[in-house]
C-alpha cells in the first residue's frame, strides 16, 4: 500500500476520534477538575516558580489531610492551558479532543507493526470509539491519561518498528528513554513501560536468535530506564509519603481490610473489567459499595471474577506461540491495568474507567488479533465478509453514538452526579457526591437527603460522615454535626480532621468540659496552639459561669 493510501485510512481513525469526542469541547469543569484546577485558581494562574512544581503533590493539601500524587508535567500543562484560556474550559477539552486523536492515529501506527493493515486499522478504529474513554476525555483531569497513552504507544511503536527492520540504535534508545521519562512525570502508571518492552521482544518481535541472547541486548537500555525509574521515584518520594502515593480507598481503610481482602474484592470486580473494554453499554463514575461488594474473606461470589482472570491469563499463555499479537495485546492490557487494579498497592478507588485508557490499547489490539483468523474462514465467501463489514460498521456507529451521548455527562458536577445515581443508584457514593455538589450550590434540604441516603446505605466512610458533621456546623446546627464528628472520632480516634469545629459545637451546646478535652486532643495531635488556647479559655470561663449560676451542661441544641 502507498504511502499516500496508509494516510488516507490515517486521517479516517482521526475522524473517528474526533467524531466520538468533539462535542466534549462545550463541558466546564466537572468533578476532580473542581480541585485541581477551578478552586486552585491561585495555583493554576501564574508560572512564575513553575520549578517549584517538581517538589509539590499534585492534589492540593484539604481539610480531610494532606495533599497527594505526583504529577508535575500535568500541572505545568494545566497552568499554560489556563494562561491560554484564562481560566476558561474551553482550551482544557479542545486539547483533550486533539490528544485523543493524536493518540488513535499513534495507536494505528502501533497496531501496524504488530497486525497485518486491516486488523491494526480496527484495532485503532475501536480505540478511537470506545465509549469507557468519555471520562478521560470529556473531564479535564483525564488529559494525564491520554498523554501517557500517547507517550507509551509512540515508544512502543519506535522499539517494535525498529526492531523490525533490524536492531535498534542509540538514537531511537534514547528517544524512547525520554518518553519514558515524560511520561512518568506526567502520570505515574508510566512506568509499565519498561515491561512493555520485553513483553514485545519476547511475543511480537520477529528474531529467531535466542530469547536470552536478545534480552542480553536490551540489558543497557533497561538499566538506564531503570534508572529513570528511580530517579522518578526518589523525586516523588520527596514531594509525597507513602507506597502508592496516594491516600487509599477509605472503605479499604474504614473497615480494615487485609490485603487479602482487598484482592479478592477486585477478584469479585472484575468481570466489571472486562464488560467495561468489551460491551462499554453501562457507564458508571462510580464503583462503590453496596453496589460493588467489599470481601470478608474468600467466598463463591468471587469464582466468576476468579475465573475470568485465570482464563484471561491462560490465553495469554496459550497464544505466545499461535498468535504472538494476542497474546502482546492481553499482557499489555494486564500489565498497563496492575497500577491501578488494588492487586499490588490500594489506589483510591475500586474501579474507575479513566484507567481503562491505556490498558485498552492493548485490548482492542488482542481483539483485532481475531481479524486473519475469521478472514481466513470467509474470504471465499463474499456474503459473509459483507456481513462482518456491517457488524463492524455498527459496532463502530454504536461507539460513537455512546460516546456522544455520554460525553455531556461531564458538563458540569451536579449533572454527573444526577446521572451517577441513575447509572448506579446502589452506590453510596453516587449519593454523597451528589450532597457534596448540592450543599456547595446552597440547595441544604436536597444536599442532606442525599447525605442521608448515603448513610443509610453504607455507615462506614468516616470521611462522608466528617463531611456532613462540616456542613451542619456551617449551617449552625451543632446538634446533628456533634452527633457525626463523635462518630467520625470513634471510627478514626487518631484523626485530628475537624477536631476544633467538633470543639467549637460542643462550646455551642454548652458542654464545655467536652471542648476542653477536644481542644487539648487537638494540640497533642500536633495542632497549632492560638486557636485551641481560645477554645480552652472559653470553655474555662463557660464552665465557671455555668457553676456559678448553677446551671448543667446543655445535652441538646442551645
Amino acid at each position: 500500500m502507498t504511502r499516500r493510501a496508509l494516510w488516507g485510512q490515517a486521517l479516517v481513525i482521526a475522524l473517528l476520534a474526533l467524531a466520538a469526542s468533539a462535542n466534549s469541547v462545550t463541558n466546564g469543569f466537572a468533578y476532580d477538575d473542581n480541585y485541581i484546577i477551578q478552586l486552585s485558581a491561585a495555583r493554576m494562574s501564574t508560572l512564575a516558580g513553575w520549578w517549584r512544581e517538581f517538589a509539590a503533590t499534585y492534589w492540593p493539601s484539604s481539610g480531610t489531610g494532606p495533599g497527594d500524587g505526583y504529577r508535575p508535567l500535568t500541572i505545568l500543562a494545566f497552568k499554560l492551558q489556563w494562561q491560554l484560556g484564562g481560566g476558561s474550559p474551553l482550551p482544557f477539552h479542545a486539547i483533550n479532543i486533539g490528544l485523543h486523536v493524536v493518540t488513535s492515529v499513534a495507536a494505528f501506527w502501533l497496531a501496524r507493526a504488530v497486525l497485518p493493515l486491516a486488523a491494526a486499522w480496527i484495532a485503532a478504529a475501536l480505540y478511537a470509539v470506545h465509549p469507557v474513554h468519555t471520562e478521560a476525555i470529556a473531564n479535564v483531569v483525564g488529559q494525564s491519561e491520554i498523554i501517557v497513552a500517547l507517550l507509551v504507544s509512540i515508544a512502543m511503536g519506535l522499539y517494535i518498528h525498529g526492531r523490525r527492520a533490524g536492531t535498534l540504535g542509540a538514537g531511537r534508545w534514547a528517544a524512547i528513554a525520554t518518553l519514558y521519562a515524560l511520561g512518568m512525570f506526567f502520570k505515574e502508571h508510566a512506568i509499565t513501560l519498561i515491561a512493555l518492552l520485553p513483553l514485545a521482544e519476547l511475543t511480537v518481535v520477529p528474531d529467531r536468535a535466542p530469547i536470552r541472547a536478545r534480552l542480553t541486548r536490551m540489558r543497557l537500555p533497561l538499566l538506564v530506564m531503570l534508572l529513570l525509574a528511580v530517579g522518578y521515584l526518589w523525586a516523588r518520594g520527596l514531594a509525597i509519603k507513602g507506597g502508592s502515593g496516594f491516600q487509599p480507598y477509605i472503605v479499604f481503610h474504614s473497615l480494615d481490610l487485609s490485603h487479602a481482602d482487598r484482592i479478592l474484592t477486585m477478584v469479585r470486580a472484575s468481570p466489571e473489567w472486562l464488560r467495561l473494554l468489551l460491551w462499554p453499554a453501562r457507564l458508571q463514575t462510580e464503583y462503590a459499595p453496596p453496589d460493588i461488594a467489599i470481601a470478608q474473606g474468600p467466598s463463591v461470589a468471587q469464582l466468576p471474577g476468579l475465573l475470568i482472570l485465570l482464563g484471561t491469563l491462560g490465553i495469554a499463555a496459550a497464544t505466545w506461540r499461535r498468535s504472538p499479537a494476542t497474546s502482546f495485546g492481553i499482557a499489555w492490557l494486564v500489565i498497563t491495568l496492575l497500577p491501578a487494579s488494588n492487586f499490588i498497592l490500594p489506589a483510591g478507588f475500586i474501579i474507575a474507567e479513566r484507567t481503562l485508557l491505556l490498558p485498552s490499547i492493548g485490548a482492542m489490539l488482542a481483539v483485532a488479533s481475531a481479524v486473519p483468523w475469521i478472514y481466513q474462514r470467509i474470504e471465499a465467501r463474499r456474503a459473509l465478509q459483507l456481513a462482518a463489514a456491517g457488524a463492524l460498521g455498527l459496532v463502530l456507529a454504536l461507539g460513537v453514538v455512546r460516546s456522544v451521548k455520554r460525553n455531556p455527562v461531564w458538563n458540569d458536577s451536579e449533572t454527573l452526579m444526577r446521572q451517577a445515581i441513575k447509572d448506579s443508584p446502589d452506590s453510596y457514593r453516587a449519593h454523597f457526591m451528589l450532597g457534596v455538589v448540592l450543599f456547595r450550590r446552597g440547595n441544604l434540604a436536597d444536599g442532606e437527603r442525599q447525605f442521608r441516603q448515603a448513610l443509610r446505605m453504607f455507615p462506614y466512610d468516616p470521611y462522608m460522615i466528617w463531611t456532613l458533621a462540616e456542613r451542619y456546623r456551617g449551617s449552625r446546627l451543632c446538634y446533628p454535626a456533634v452527633e457525626l464528628y463523635e462518630a467520625f472520632y470513634q471510627m478514626m480516634p487518631a484523626n485530628s480532621t475537624g477536631l476544633l469545629g467538633y470543639a467549637e459545637c460542643l462550646l455551642a451546646l454548652r458542654r464545655p468540659d467536652e471542648a476542653r478535652r477536644v481542644a487539648l486532643r487537638w494540640i497533642q495531635l500536633g495542632g497549632g496552639l492560638k486557636v485551641s488556647r481560645r477554645i480552652i479559655a472559653d470553655a474555662t470561663r463557660m464552665r465557671d459561669s455555668l457553676r456559678a449560676d448553677g446551671t448543667p451542661s446543655a445535652n441538646g441544641p442551645p
